[in-house]
Order: structure tokens, then C-alpha cells, then sequence
């Protein structure tokens, strides 16, 4: 290479150097910098073209040939590497091994996340040093993760207080170890526990355009709904429907002559007194209206409803229904157990999540009768105990009557009263206690009772989830196998393994040695 090529390729890269200096400092692209880009490309050429003679014989030479494959190689590795990684970063699928799919978003989750139709920005204010912060970032972090998994509408960012005093006090943030919000479309809401419950109200909270009405009739000795000491009250039910975005309130049909015009559906829940005929006609008025009922009745007592449950095809029978247990004594009936129901419709949106290996609890229920309907109306059996189930006329005995079958717990009922009504909705059940605060939380029994209100309201993704306990995979074996596993894998793996490599390793370095 000759020395004025050398001179060229030298200015070249001083030029490129200066270049690349001047444009990672002022990060913009300035006129002048033209007038380094060309002396550097025009060097570039000059050298390249003054040395051509020992470009091309460079290239021709052996090694260099070699080298190049070795490199196009390399390339190609390289290239075939990240393209392998950018698709496993784009495009990815989780398996959850957990026993009960903690670790996997509910399908109403899903289903709420699929009709985002604008970015969701989800922020964690902290500040630096706090007690347990890392920890709760860790948490709030590998929540959102599933989110975002699920929809690349879902946003997250870190937000350090004292960083950011402004963006802080906009959002009321104060707690230095983690404070969560969620803001969709100009709407934020605040989000208390890391959870997926409490992610997902919070998601419903924001995206639901109106609050739906459901208001609980009173006047009637129906359970109360503001005292949560009361283990028959519904003070928990309405603080699940407030957390679902439900406007929740009372209704007394006589001082207020009827069912209002904001109503999506009303609760009556354990009555225990008669409904005057007045009011029994501002109910029918209101499904004639197309108005949507949720009845809980109990301890065979229609509170003067006859009338009305037979317009629906539907009658209250007078015993009370349990399950029959198998014991080392034989089948025994035991009234002071709740009865379980684990059969449910497959097809209502209220109840198809449910499987035949998941319970509801029930205390005491009677059961409902189907009766002959026009073609206007429409039941559907929601849930039916299984066939192991008896009725007994009375509490004080265990003598049960009949064989042991199925009997109706919660019954939907669809149409109309009359052809020119709008089609009503009414969702009964032969027992108020599955939704007391002393049952709610048991079982699925929250799920049904949310549910329920969702088919009622037409927000069927509006449906409550159940906490996700960790569960361990446990592998039982016997004695007998225990011995063999441990066998198996200590004297036949564990021990022999290295022993084995010793042994070849030995085997090569003599036959090299001698060789």
C-alpha cells in the first residue's frame, strides 16, 4: 500500500471520527456536517482506488478466502440468532404448570382486556429507600406482565416520587412503598392490592361508560344490606357490586309506587312478610317493562308471590333438600350440614365458567317446580344438586321421603307476560343464604351471585374473580415405590454417572499416552 493511500484513508477516518463525535453530542443532524461526510467519502474512494492492486490480491488470497467464509458464517449465525430472539420476544406463549391456574388470567379478564379500544396506562409512584418498595415493585411488575401479555394496549411505567414531584401530586401519590393507578381515556383509578382481582375492578371501574342501578327492595323483613357484623346480611354482596361498578340502593315499592325508570334490575333477597297485591302489580308492571329480577326465597315462604311465580312457571316446594353422605354406618342425612350443589347449566353466561368439580354451598334451600309455560316464556335450570340429594318435610328429622334425585336450586326465567311486553329476565333461587356474609366467600358462591347480576344487567364480562391460592404439585409414593425411586435414582444415576466419565476419561488418556 502506497504511501499517498495511506494518507488518503487516514484524513478519511479523522474525518468519519469528527463526524461521529460532533452528531452523538448534539444529537441532531446539522448543514455542516456535509462537509465532513464528504472529504471522509471521497478519502474513503481515493484510498481504496490508489491501493487497488493490493485490495484485489488481498482478496484473492487463500486465507482471505477462508476468512471470509468463517465471517459470512458467523453473519449468518448471528443473523439467524436474533431473528430467533426478536420472534421469541414478539411472539411467545406461557404454560402454567400450577395446580390451579394462578398464574393464568380469568377469561372475563381476557375478555375485558380484548375490548380495550385505546391505550390503558397503568403507573407505580415509589421513592427510593422505602420499606419493602422493591418488593412491591416486583409484585405490581409481575402482575401487569400477565396484563400485557394478554393486550398490547396495556402500558406500564415506574414513576419515582421525588423525580417526579409534578406528575406525583396530579395523581394524590403519598405512600412512598407503592402506589398504583390506572388511567384509561381521561379516567384514573386508584388500585389498592396487587392482585387480579382488584386490577380487574379497577379496569371495569374505568372502562364502564354508565353505572348500572340495581337497587334491593325493603319493607319486608328482606336481609339487611348496611351492617357487616350480621352473618345473614348482604353487606358484602353490595360491597362486591359497588366494586363492580354497580350504583347500589335501597327500594320500598309502597313509599315509592313502583319500580323507578333507572332501574336494570332490582334484588328481593329473604322476605319474610307478604308483598301487598299492589306491590306484586308494580313488579309485574316492571318485567312487563322489561325489567330484570334477582329472587332468593327461603324456609317455604313465598312472601305472597304465589301469584307471581306461577305467571314465571315456577312453584316453591314445601320441604327442605340435603345431601346424603356415605359413611362406614351406611348413607346418612345430616340437616345441620349445608347442602352442595355441583351441577350447572353449560350454556347460560352465568354460570358456564363453572365445572362439575367446583361447589356451590347452600343452607337449608327448598327447591322449585317447574310448571307448564306458553311458548312466550322461557326457564333454564342454572344449578341442581346431584342425584344424591333427598328432601325432608321438616328440620327436627332425618327421614327423608322419596328417592334420592335432583332437585332445581336457581332457575332462570325469560319472555314475556304478554305479547306486546318488552322480554323481562328473572333469576330465582330456593335460598338467600349462599349470598350472606357468612357463605359468600365459600366455594363459588360469589361467583354465582355476581354472576347472576351480570346476566341480569346484559354485562356477562362483569363477573367476579375468584382469589388464585398457590397449590404444591406433591408426588406421593408409596413405601415400597419410595425405596425404588430412591434407588433408582441415587445407585443408578447419581453414583455411576461420574464414575462412568472417570473411567473413559482414563480409557482415552492411555491410549494417547501409548499410542
Amino acid at each position: 500500500m502506497s504511501g499517498k493511500s495511506r494518507l488518503a484513508l487516514g484524513l478519511s477516518l479523522i474525518f468519519f471520527m469528527a463526524l461521529a463525535g460532533l452528531f452523538f453530542a448534539t444529537k441532531v443532524w446539522m448543514p455542516f456536517m456535509w462537509g465532513l461526510l464528504g472529504p471522509g467519502v471521497l478519502g474513503l474512494f481515493l484510498g481504496l482506488y490508489l491501493s487497488r492492486h493490493s485490495v484485489i490480491e488481498f482478496f484473492t488470497m487463500k486465507s482471505t478466502k477462508q476468512g471470509l467464509n468463517m465471517g459470512a458464517l458467523i453473519v449468518i449465525v448471528i443473523t439467524l440468532l436474533t431473528l430467533v430472539n426478536y420472534l421469541g420476544a414478539k411472539y411467545y406463549k406461557v404454560f402454567d404448570l400450577s395446580g390451579n391456574g394462578m398464574n393464568t388470567l380469568s377469561d372475563q379478564t381476557k375478555a375485558l382486556l380484548s375490548g380495550l379500544d385505546s391505550e390503558m396506562m397503568l403507573r407505580f409512584f415509589y421513592k427510593n429507600g422505602a420499606d419493602k418498595v422493591e418488593d412491591n415493585k416486583k409484585q405490581f411488575r409481575d402482575l401487569v406482565k400477565k396484563y400485557q401479555d394478554q393486550s398490547s394496549k396495556v402500558q406500564f411505567e415506574f414513576v419515582e416520587m421525588n423525580e417526579q414531584a409534578k406528575l406525583t401530586q396530579d395523581y394524590g401519590a403519598s405512600r412512598g412503598s407503592g402506589e398504583a393507578f390506572l388511567v384509561y381515556k381521561e379516567n384514573k383509578n386508584r388500585i389498592e392490592n396487587y392482585t387480579e382481582q382488584d386490577l380487574t375492578n379497577a379496569i371495569i371501574k374505568v372502562t364502564r361508560g354508565e353505572k348500572k342501578n340495581i337497587y334491593f327492595i325493603e319493607g319486608h323483613g328482606e336481609r339487611n344490606t348496611e351492617i357487616d357484623k350480621d352473618e345473614s346480611g348482604m353487606f358484602g354482596l353490595k360491597q362486591l357490586l359497588e366494586k363492580n361498578s354497580y350504583h347500589v340502593g335501597q327500594l320500598s315499592l309502597a313509599a315509592q309506587g313502583g319500580v323507578p325508570a333507572d332501574a336494570h334490575a332490582v334484588m328481593i333477597i329473604g322476605p319474610k312478610q307478604n308483598f301487598q297485591p299492589t306491590e306484586v302489580k308494580m313488579l309485574e308492571s316492571y318485567l312487563q317493562r322489561g325489567g330484570a329480577i334477582l329472587l332468593a326465597l327461603e324456609n317455604r315462604n313465598t312472601a305472597g308471590l304465589n301469584g307471581l311465580l306461577s305467571r314465571l312457571g315456577l312453584e316453591l316446594e314445601s320441604f327442605y333438600v340435603f345431601n346424603v353422605y356415605n359413611t362406614p354406618m351406611g348413607q346418612v342425612v345430616n340437616a345441620q350440614s349445608p347442602t352442595v350443589a355441583v351441577n350447572y347449566s353449560s350454556t347460560h353466561a352465568a354460570t358456564k365458567v363453572f365445572t362439575a368439580n367446583q361447589m356451590t354451598v347452600f343452607n337449608q334451600p327448598n327447591a322449585f317446580k317447574l310448571l307448564p309455560l306458553s311458548e312466550t316464556v322461557k326457564t333454564e335450570v342454572l344449578v341442581k344438586t346431584p342425584k344424591s340429594s333427598v328432601a325432608l318435610k321438616e328440620l327436627d328429622s332425618t327421614d327423608y321421603f322419596g328417592e334420592p334425585r335432583v332437585f332445581n336450586l336457581a332457575v332462570e326465567v325469560k319472555g314475556k307476560l304478554s305479547p306486546d311486553d318488552k322480554e323481562f329476565t328473572v333469576i330465582a333461587f330456593s335460598d338467600a343464604d349462599f349470598m350472606s356474609n357468612l357463605l359468600l366467600y365459600q366455594n363459588l358462591n360469589r361467583d354465582l351471585a355476581l354472576n347472576s347480576v351480570a346476566a341480569l344487567v346484559k354485562e356477562s364480562d362483569l363477573i367476579s374473580i375468584s382469589p388464585k391460592e398457590p397449590q404444591a404439585t406433591r408426588l406421593i409414593l408409596s413405601p415400597p415405590e419410595t425405596s425404588q425411586f430412591i434407588k433408582f435414582v441415587v445407585l443408578g444415576l447419581f453414583l455411576p454417572t461420574p464414575l462412568v466419565f472417570m473411567m473413559v476419561s482414563f480409557f482415552l488418556w492411555y491410549r494417547r499416552r501409548h499410542a
